[in-house]
């Protein structure tokens, strides 16, 4: 669709939002996927048919078992932390031009600044979990010289989603992306913000709807049910100062369906566990008082019997839990190989005992193997992002205008590994011959037993010296 057809002067603000609504991806709307990806919203919670409570001759109620299992949390979590427990590596192709240095440090400041570690775990997991992310880039007012030079002004990001922010932790907003044949040309997406309403001193929501184009960004808010304008600057940077992300399927793909039968077969075994658990006493023979009979509930009470063969004795049910057991793992582990995400829990590998780092990795296999397939268009949309700091730089300060593209910067994302640092120091010492691979103000940094290390190592240069005088000294036997 054309940019200046949508904003076409004279056509009405319904109508431009309208045609900016008309979404070109084909993506699951959040309502549906919360359904599977929220544990209380599953079938099992909500099925009244085929899980009716019962009720009892007295007409109370016995609620029957509803026994959820949150697979697609699991996995959405467990994606977005063998991906990003490792944070995000920039390698910057500088080489000894003293300027790109300085440029390649003042876009590390901006990402630290913004806790872009923290920021990448929260939005890449509502991305794998409600399909689309947005993270749109802005400078606030804040004279400092974080970044190496002074500047009037900080970058900031926000993240946007449709997944719910209790869930996600970043905001939440339905996206609207727009394409060309290749680029995106408007990106724009709708919230809503509680404000303060005047008439009645409290709160309310009130809908707002923003648009970003290489020239202009657009916030319109409803009032009174009509659109009105609230915003209309232009873009200085020339392009759209974020960048989104979608996936056709959520990371759990079709593994709903093993979820719902794992849970309906666990809530049918524990309405009989609770049916059954409770022991039932067993009176054989004539009792000589008939007014003893038993109470529930009534313990340690004597009872006389007459005759002979009497006995009174609890019977207990034995359970039968193996097939039921059987059925569930094999339900998991079909979602495991299928999704290849491998439960990795303390029951799971507790059998495996202590074992190297190659063996880890091997375990992993299927997980790296996961990261790497999802990670080409992670790194494409962080490539972007660095671009728009990149952008933003050359504005912020103005000699080095021209000059950041040049710098080429590389995004690594290292799959989650638990490092076996001695095996990793003996392969270097090995390949080294050797020879020493770090200083010792190296390891006394690494190992952090001390706040002062140059301290610590003038004291044991100290220490160091005295113990060669004392040798040099020392009669020989």
């Amino acid at each position: 669709m054309d940019l200046e057809k949508i904003f076409a002067e004279g056509r009405s603000i319904n109508d431009t939002i309208s045609d900016l609504k008309e979404k070109e991806v084909d993506v699951r709307i959040w309502d549906d996927l919360s359904n599977e990806y929220v544990p209380s919203k599953h079938e099992i919670i909500t099925d009244t048919i085929s899980r009716k409570d019962k009720v009892r001759r007295d007409r109370t109620i016995e609620k029957v078992a509803r026994v959820t299992y949150g697979s697609q949390r699991m996995y959405s979590r467990r994606m977005t932390q063998m991906a990003f427990s490792i944070p995000v590596e920039r390698l910057y192709d500088t080489g000894k031009d003293e300027e790109k240095k300085a440029i390649a440090d003042a876009i590390e400041k901006i990402y630290e600044g913004v806790r872009i570690n923290a920021v990448n775990s929260r939005r890449w997991h509502a991305y794998f979990a409600s399909c689309e992310v947005l993270t749109i880039w802005y400078a606030v007012e804040s004279k400092n010289e974080e970044y190496g030079f002074e500047s009037a002004y900080k970058l900031r990001c926000i993240s946007y989603s449709p997944m719910d922010k209790k869930y996600s932790r970043i905001e939440q907003a339905e996206l609207y992306p727009l394409f060309n044949d290749v680029d995106l040309i408007a990106m724009s997406f709708e919230y809503t913000k509680k404000e303060k309403d005047e008439e009645n001193k409290s709160k309310k929501d009130v809908q707002y709807f923003e648009c970003y184009t290489s020239k202009m960004h657009y916030v319109w808010k409803k009032d009174s049910k009509e659109w009105v304008q609230v915003i209309a600057e232009k873009i200085i940077l020339l392009k759209i100062p974020g960048v989104y992300q979608w996936r056709p399927l959520p990371i759990w793909e079709d593994a709903t369906n093993n979820t719902k039968e794992i849970e309906y077969t666990l809530s049918r075994q524990s309405d009989i566990i609770r049916k059954n658990s409770a022991p039932i006493l067993k009176i054989k023979g004539k009792m000589l008082n008939q007014n003893d009979k038993p109470e529930s509930d009534v313990a340690r009470e004597v009872y006389q019997m007459e005759g002979e063969n009497t006995d009174i004795s609890y019977v207990t049910w034995t359970q039968q839990v193996e097939a039921t057991k059987f059925y569930t793992d094999i339900l998991k582990k079909n979602m495991d190989e299928e999704l290849q995400l491998p439960n990795l829990s303390f029951e799971n590998t507790k059998g495996l005992g202590v074992i190297s780092g190659e063996a880890r990795k091997t375990l992993l296999t299927d997980s790296h193997l996961k990261v790497g397939e999802e990670s080409g268009d992670i790194i494409e949309f962080l490539d972007r992002e660095c671009s728009v700091i990149k952008t933003f730089l050359e504005i912020l300060n103005v000699k080095w205008k021209g000059k950041t593209s040049s710098i080429n910067v590389k995004h690594k994302i290292t799959p989650f590994i638990q490092n076996d640092e001695e095996s990793d120091i003996k392969k270097i010492s090995q390949a080294t011959g050797g020879e020493p691979v770090a200083s010792r103000m190296t390891g006394i940094k690494r190992l952090a037993w001390v706040k002062d290390i140059e301290a610590e190592n003038e004291q044991i240069e100290k220490e160091q010296s005295a113990k060669n005088f004392n040798d040099t000294f020392e009669p020989t036997v």
